[in-house]
């Protein structure tokens, strides 16, 4: 089951989504790594590393189960959208 679109409340890095706890981490050496990864509480899986989308403040890429997904981070909320895959 994917993640689901939408805007979801969120106190600090933590936000619920269709019941399931996800977690914004931060690494503490990233060296070759991004600097921050999404996690899922409940229950307890590593979901991705959160890559920054260049030109644009806290919004970053990640995938989850083969699926191309946008995380926008503002003040109080977590927005996430499927990113459209674009064949060259």
């Amino acid at each position: 089951m994917g993640i689901i679109e939408g805007k979801y409340p969120a106190e600090g890095n933590t936000f619920m989504c269709e019941g399931r706890k996800f977690v914004i981490k931060e690494r503490k050496q990233p060296k070759d790594k991004p600097k921050h990864y999404l996690i899922m509480l409940t229950p307890f899986q590593y979901v991705s590393s959160l890559f920054p989308v260049m030109g644009e403040e806290e919004v970053y890429h990640f995938d989850f189960e083969r699926e191309l997904y946008r995380l926008r981070l503002k003040t109080g909320i977590v927005e996430i959208g499927k990113v459209e895959q674009v064949d060259l």
